[in-house]
């Protein structure tokens, strides 16, 4: 079978490196092909998040998913006031005065959604493979999922006279917003790439967790039945082999 003198040429190079131990000029064939049999490091990673889930569970999840160590600090509010903020906004760590704060091999990520979608970028192989109007619509999954979570966020962080009101306030929008939010979700994982696991997945069952961790019992019990493909998900991901020590492990909400 011919080959193209172009590919021809690129093999030659690459053996002659392996040979002889010449790496070949970047942006050519050779380099490209080179490079593609070269020995991957692992990468050396550390996340900076509070003592809670919060942002950075799906971060941890989807680290987990991937099969990459990494290295945790993690810290109390106090100690973020007082001492890691403005020390980390010193270094250059936190450019936006927030964590989560990813470091990958030397590189400072910020931005959950951003960390999550440099992790797929580098390591998840099928979001990888995905074309530019699949990976649009993981996107739009994974964005649509703050939303919701910032109507919740807003009772759990919010003011109010006594514990009653607050978990009357948690009544209402479970039976309410997140009935409303989650059926939405549930056809839009029915119709679209988002069905298959990416790293919007791990933002999406943090999202049901922190509904089950917050709704009442028989509200969450609800919403789950009213959409079976959330419901599979929140029930499957948590015994996934990559998951299930981790899960069985981690913090406190």
């Amino acid at each position: 079978m011919m080959i193209g003198s172009a590919l021809a040429f690129a093999i030659g190079c690459a053996v002659t490196t392996y040979l002889y131990g010449i790496t070949p000029p970047v942006g050519t064939p050779a380099q490209e092909l080179w490079s593609k049999f070269q020995p991957q490091s692992t990468p050396q990673i550390t996340l900076r998040y509070f003592d809670i889930r919060g942002r950075g569970e799906a971060i941890r999840l989807y680290l987990n998913e991937l099969g990459l160590e990494y290295n945790e600090t993690s810290f109390t509010s106090q100690e973020w006031r007082e001492e890691l903020k403005p020390a980390w906004s010193k270094m250059g760590l936190i450019p936006f005065g927030q964590v989560p704060s990813l470091s990958y091999n030397g590189v400072n990520l910020v931005q959950s959604h951003a960390i999550l979608r440099f992790l797929a970028r580098k390591h998840d192989h099928s979001f990888i493979r995905m074309t530019p109007e699949e990976k649009a619509e993981i996107e739009i999954l994974a964005d649509s999922t703050s939303d919701l979570r910032g109507q919740l966020m807003k009772i759990k962080y919010g003011s109010f006279p006594d514990e009653k009101q607050k978990s009357d306030a948690y009544l209402a929008y479970c039976t309410t917003t997140a009935m409303e939010w989650l059926k939405k979700f549930e056809a839009y994982l029915s119709s679209s790439a988002a069905s298959s696991p990416s790293y919007a997945t791990f933002l999406l069952f943090d999202l049901i967790d922190n509904h089950r961790t917050y709704c009442p019992p028989a509200a969450f019990s609800e919403l789950m039945k009213a959409n079976p493909k959330l419901a599979a998900l929140e029930m499957s991901l948590p015994s996934r082999s990559k998951l299930a020590p981790y899960i069985a492990s981690r913090r406190p909400a």
